[in-house]
């Protein structure tokens, strides 16, 4: 798959898991949202598990591109820093899994993924380019 097929499947898992979430959290816990100790654990919902194959599946230029991107929808950077952020990615979460936990950890993931695609088109920046960049790539 391409990065830009990569997250936009991400994306759209991430928007069913988000529902799933708003949906069945309130069920679970009459304070919502507050969750209180000793409350009835709501199950993850499958598409959770679904990114996380995807994830696991993908070559580590590609987990690293996803996570840049998740930073640039997030606010951490600015797309013109994109090149320079590369490497600060790369140190900051210097293995693959360390890399898709801090992913899996995002809670409003397809939200930073939709709005760093949204960016990237603006300033007509290629997805799949930003992927196969050698500055991503693992050393």
């Amino acid at each position: 798959m391409t990065l830009s097929e990569v997250v936009g499947e991400i994306i759209r898992l991430g928007d069913a898991s988000r529902a799933y979430w708003d949906r069945e959290l309130p069920k679970d816990h009459p304070h919502y949202p507050l969750i209180l100790d000793g409350e009835k654990q709501t199950p993850p919902p499958p598409e959770d598990a679904q990114i996380l194959s995807i994830l696991e599946s993908l070559p580590e230029a590609q987990i690293y591109a996803v996570a840049l991107l998740m930073y640039l929808g997030r606010g951490d950077f600015a797309a013109d820093r994109i090149p320079s952020a590369i490497p600060r990615v790369k140190k900051m979460l210097p293995t693959k899994d360390l890399a898709i936990d801090q992913i899996m950890s995002q809670t409003a993931l397809a939200e930073y993924l939709a709005d760093a695609v949204a960016e990237a088109r603006r300033r007509r920046i290629d997805l799949d380019d930003l992927a196969s960049c050698d500055a991503v790539a693992v050393n």
